[in-house]
This record gives C-alpha cells, structure tokens and sequence, in this order.
C-alpha cells in the first residue's frame, strides 16, 4: 500500500492549482482520505490522499514561510478537521476554513503553540 502512495504523487505549485484538481478528483468520483503534514526545509509539505476503486491519488504541496494555503473544506467539509488539527499542531493558517477553531482544536489556551512546528 505504501507503494501506491509513493508512486501516485501529483507536485502542485499553488493553493489555486490545489483546488482546481481537487474539485477535479472529487467530480471524478475520489474520496478524500486524509492529509498528511511533514516539516520540510523551512516550510511544511503537505500530501493529501484520495481514493476511489481502491487506488489512491496523491497531491504534494509544499507551503513556505508565512503562507496561507487555501482550505479544501468548501469542497470536502470533512477537510476542516485535519486542516484545523493541523493549525494547532504545525502553526499552519489555511484561509477558508468552513469552520476555524483558531488553533483550539485540541490545544487549550495554556497549551504551548504549535508543538509539532
């Protein structure tokens, strides 16, 4: 399975190019199965994962400094919850959540800020 994943990846340049082939995937079918966030250089990368008939689709995104990538909750509203995890544990800002909890996901008020950053 791991595989799959690795030899299915898609470079995307921008938050624009993001959405415009996510909403591609979705109208073909995929479902959304996650994302995942890993600190890269001085950004993160990001890789969302889609599936339909049992094959995976996977869409690598690296996010600088100081960015703001777009969120894919007003295409996939179950998207909000990874994306606000995320801002809590990465420090990440995705503009356009359908819900933003502000980084108070999981982390309380006395939590240390983004401590996977």
């Amino acid at each position: 399975m791991l595989d799959n994943v690795i030899q299915n990846i898609t470079e995307i340049k921008s938050s624009d190019e993001l959405l415009k082939t996510v909403e591609g995937l979705k109208s073909d079918g995929y479902r959304y199965s996650t994302m995942i966030c890993l600190k890269a250089d001085e950004g993160h990368e990001l890789i969302y994962i889609f599936e339909k008939d049992n094959k995976l689709k996977n869409l690598r995104y690296f996010v600088k400094p100081g960015e703001k990538p777009k969120s894919m909750s007003g295409i996939y509203l179950c998207a909000l919850l990874i994306e606000n995890e995320y801002q809590d544990l990465f420090g990440l800002t995705f503009e356009g959540l359908a819900i933003d909890y502000k980084g108070h996901l999981y982390l309380t008020p006395n939590s240390p800020k983004a401590p996977l950053a």
